[in-house]
């Protein structure tokens, strides 16, 4: 299974991040470069439409997950993971991480990380190394870690020709596709594990200087808000209770 780590060409201490991170479990990576705001064309632009209140860093950062999609749908490969530079990985993660065979058939997507939100998750489908695969029942954000099946991956690349959310809004829509995660989490974002904070947001900034102080919720349109809303009602008559995902990993010094 190929491995892709979405990094910009100035975030060299990120790339040393990310290569120290892979290391330490036993395997490497494909360095994808990402896109930086400073090349955003007006076509760029335009093509996220619906949302005027988004950074020209979020629009780069969707466009750049677009790119690895193109590359994993052209790979014979039937799967392949994806990160963004700011994670920790656990010790196991390369279990994980090697290859695809663990992968039960019919499962397209798979969120490695946890942002130790409460979500709601239903049946289990394996129990591997230690780790469950649970079905996602509620939105989980954050797009730091994921594995995504080649059809998968072209089937979203090929709905892109116009976005109006940001990409883990769009990555992991419930109403449009099964989405899993895996129990504990092999990763979690920097600006996520408590007690952490050694790498800074690049995209928060960026936000804050888009929408003001306060960050605006405008993340999905109206109908989506409103499916997730009936989702999140037909959840909760099925007893289907909150959790956390978990995550274990300290911090690396």
């Amino acid at each position: 299974m190929r491995r892709y780590v979405i990094n910009l060409d100035r975030d060299a201490a990120r790339l040393d991040w990310m290569t120290d991170a892979f290391r330490n479990i036993g395997i490497g990576f494909e360095r994808h470069a990402a896109m930086s705001k400073d090349q955003l064309s007006a076509e760029a632009i335009s093509r996220a439409s619906g949302n005027p209140g988004w950074s020209r860093g979020e629009i780069a950062c969707f466009l750049s997950h677009i790119e690895v999609w193109h590359k994993i749908a052209s790979s014979p490969e039937p799967y392949a993971a994806v990160f963004e530079d700011d994670v920790h990985l656990c010790p196991g993660a390369a279990s994980f991480l090697a290859d695809s065979s663990w992968i039960p058939p019919g499962v397209e997507l798979i969120k490695l990380e946890t942002t130790l939100s409460p979500v709601r998750v239903g049946e289990q489908k394996l129990d591997f190394a230690g780790h469950g695969l649970v079905k996602l029942h509620s939105f989980h954000n954050g797009s730091a870690g994921y594995i995504i099946s080649r059809q998968h991956a072209a089937l979203l690349a090929n709905s892109t020709e116009q976005f109006d959310r940001p990409v883990d809004d769009f990555i992991f829509d419930l109403h449009k596709a099964a989405c899993w995660q895996l129990s504990p989490a092999i990763c979690i974002q920097d600006m996520f594990l408590p007690g952490s904070g050694k790498i800074a947001s690049t995209l928060e900034q960026g936000r804050q200087d888009a929408r003001g102080t306060k960050r605006l919720k405008a993340r999905q349109t109206l109908s989506g808000k409103l499916l997730r809303e009936a989702k999140r009602l037909v959840s909760k008559a099925k007893g289907q209770p909150h959790t956390v995902i978990p995550f274990s990993l300290r911090p690396r010094s």
